[in-house]
């Protein structure tokens, strides 16, 4: 864990907000865990959620009370420990439990530090020895205004693949957006897939030469991710029916875009981002994110590399199987610790037995700095415990344990993203 803690980190992934962009007008211990994966739990366990219009109309006492209860029920979840472990980090807080009292100590201290969260963001930032965050902006995809000194620009295509059912009438608009994404792009109006098409290369252009890393797919939070291969004459056809066509057909013309992006990031060399396995939040079709569905993209897309998210939980051996099997195939154990602690203890050590480390990554995937700081200690303790395990029963050593954290937590991501 010393040795960790020296390391320059790479973050492959995270969603950080600018708290001014949120509806929240009071910032406190409950802000933090209304938008962290803790909620989540809250919820399961038969508590509300924290909307913002909740948290800046209730006082500190009514939140504790109304949610104490539920709170407590999810003390032993890793996304409790983990929330816990950020707070802990960035506040110095030392108590093993949340209470009444301690919140409220916590959110005055939290109330002040966002007073200038820019501050506070670069304070922990340099201490806890990032290096960069790639950060993905499902709120604003095609944004590459972002401060570089904190950041890496990730294009996320989801509206790219999914909106292609409705192009003509999405992208023909007039609205500020879509007007500022024409003049990107330089094509004035979409009539014809051919029209799209172009549509969507300058923009994947206009990404790359702004600095974008990867591309990133998180369709499986309302689709599957089993990805038909479909012509294009097909696809040609049912674009220009649309968007007067079933949602068989919406999925095959959708089907058909992500294929051709996994195309053009192999001529981009930007590494394609996806998310498998578990769904965060309450409520969603659990199968939609099964690895063993992209089994064809690996085969027909050799030239492109995909990076997997999140261990693919609960389906780790399918995600693991897949990283010993195809060269351009990485595992990345963004969130999993968060998950699940211990089931990323198991699966990291059959990453090691099956995959070698040069494929292996991580990332934070939060909102606001402190849960990414949690996410942090926690990805580390994951790592730093079974390769110590592995050094007392004498399968490596320290000089290779060291290499291996090195790797997994900065030259991996280097490498691939081509950072240098």
């Amino acid at each position: 864990m010393d040795y960790a803690n020296t390391i320059k980190v790479v973050n492959t992934h995270e969603h950080q907000r600018v708290p001014a962009e949120l509806e929240f007008e009071k910032f406190n211990f409950w802000t933090l865990l209304s938008k962290a994966y803790l909620n989540a739990d809250l919820i399961s366990s038969g508590g509300k959620y924290l909307s913002p219009e909740v948290i800046n109309n209730k006082s500190l006492d009514e939140l504790w009370n109304e949610n104490a209860a539920f709170l407590n029920y999810t003390f032993t979840t890793s996304y409790y420990q983990h929330f816990l472990e950020g707070i802990t980090k960035c506040y110095g807080y030392e108590e093993l439990e949340l209470t009444k009292e301690n919140v409220e100590t916590l959110s005055k201290e939290i109330s002040e530090k966002y007073k200038n969260y820019e501050s506070w963001f670069d304070e922990c930032f340099v201490k806890f020895n990032f290096e960069t965050m790639f950060l993905d902006q499902y709120w604003a995809p095609h944004n590459s205004d972002i401060d570089k000194k904190y950041f890496s620009f990730v294009l996320q295509t989801n509206l790219l693949t999914s909106n292609i059912t409705s192009a003509k009438s999405i992208y023909n608009a007039t609205n500020e957006e879509v007007l500022s994404l024409r003049e990107i792009s330089g094509v004035e109006s979409i009539e014809s897939l051919k029209d799209y098409l172009c549509f969507a290369e300058s923009l994947l252009k206009d990404a790359k030469e702004n600095g974008a890393v990867a591309l990133k797919n998180s369709q499986a939070y309302w689709r599957s991710i089993s990805y038909e291969n479909v012509s294009e004459h097909r696809a040609n056809n049912l674009f220009e029916k649309a968007p007067e066509i079933t949602n068989p057909e919406k999925k095959e013309l959708q089907d058909f875009m992500f294929h051709w992006i996994l195309n053009k990031a192999a001529e981009y060399n930007l590494p394609v981002q996806i998310h498998t396995g578990y769904l965060a939040g309450n409520g969603n079709q659990l199968d939609n994110g099964k690895p063993i569905k992209l089994n064809n993209l690996f085969l027909q897309h050799r030239d492109t590399k995909f990076d997997l998210f999140h261990g693919g939980f609960p389906w780790t051996g399918e995600f693991v199987a897949f990283g010993k099997m195809f060269p351009n195939v990485y595992l990345n154990l963004v969130w999993l610790p968060q998950i699940s602690k211990e089931r990323a203890v198991v699966t990291f050590n059959e990453m090691l037995d099956c995959v070698p480390y040069n494929k292996i990554l991580w990332g934070g995937d939060c909102h606001f700095i402190e849960e990414t700081v949690g996410s942090l200690e926690f990805g580390k303790q994951v790592v730093c415990e079974v390769l110590a395990n592995r050094i007392e029963t004498g399968e490596i050593n320290e000089k290779t344990a060291k290499e291996i954290i090195n790797a997994v937590f900065r030259e991996n991501a280097i490498k691939l993203f081509d950072l240098r």
